[in-house]
């Protein structure tokens, strides 16, 4: 049975996780036990009673969690950060198999009550959460925001960006502090179409080194700034301060 107290903490910790995620995250996703891997702006049709505590026909599999995970971009990432109990952490380490590292501020919580708790105290402090690391389970890590990316030699540099060559040269050849390409202008760039997901999901531009079309700006000295999908994308020169 789950009472009316139960409800409203769930709804409780469902708000302070999301003001958490927007508060020392640039990117971020919620993990539905029926949909998968939500963004923030994807609508839900209709209320549904799915859980991962108690799974149903109707709980998502790992293996569909897994083609989410790559499909939109999450796996992407080299560090990803869980809000959740024990259902959620085991679920992440089953999809998250790729060398990511992913942390669990929460994992020494007994309750929902407690995690509100540490996310309440975190927001209030404007302070990340310390967390266990699945690489190093005995290590207490410190989080911190996203930080800008440092650039890298551009030694052997065809060879870490494979077919977006075309796009870091491009890049490495632009001068000024701001460049705005258009979808189509990009695709010319590099003489064929983008994949879908890079029209359609925001994570695809991600600046990390853990995908060839990141390098391809990245090694160029330049950084993704801004983002309007399917329609084109604001590129900055990174700093080198």
């Amino acid at each position: 049975m789950i009472t009316f107290e139960s409800i409203f903490h769930l709804l409780c910790f469902a708000v302070a996780c999301q003001k958490y995620a927007q508060t020392f995250f640039d990117h971020w996703v919620i993990l539905s036990a029926k949909y998968g891997f939500l963004f923030p702006e994807d609508i839900i049709p209709e209320d549904y009673n799915v859980s991962f505590i108690k799974p149903s026909n109707e709980t998502i599999h790992i293996d569909q969690l897994k083609e989410q995970a790559e499909s939109k971009g999450v796996s992407a990432y080299k560090e990803i950060t869980v809000l959740g109990g024990k259902h959620y952490t085991e679920r992440a380490k089953a999809v998250f198999t790729q060398g990511q590292e992913l942390l669990f501020p929460l994992s020494d919580c007994t309750g929902i009550g407690y995690m509100l708790q540490k996310l309440t105290r975190a927001l209030e402090k404007q302070d990340t959460i310390t967390g266990e690391s699945l690489e190093s389970p005995s290590k207490v890590i410190t989080q911190h925001p996203l930080k800008k990316h440092e650039v890298q030699s551009k030694n052997g540099t065809e060879n870490n960006v494979g077919k977006y060559i075309s796009l870091h040269q491009s890049l490495l050849h632009t001068e000024g502090e701001q460049v705005v390409m258009t979808i189509g202008q990009i695709e010319t760039v590099l003489g064929f179409a983008l994949p879908p997901s890079a029209n359609k999901y925001r994570p695809w531009w991600a600046n990390t080194l853990t995908n060839s079309q990141a390098k391809s700006w990245l090694l160029a000295g330049w950084e993704v700034d801004s983002v309007t999908l399917g329609v084109e994308i604001v590129f900055r020169k990174i700093s080198e301060v």
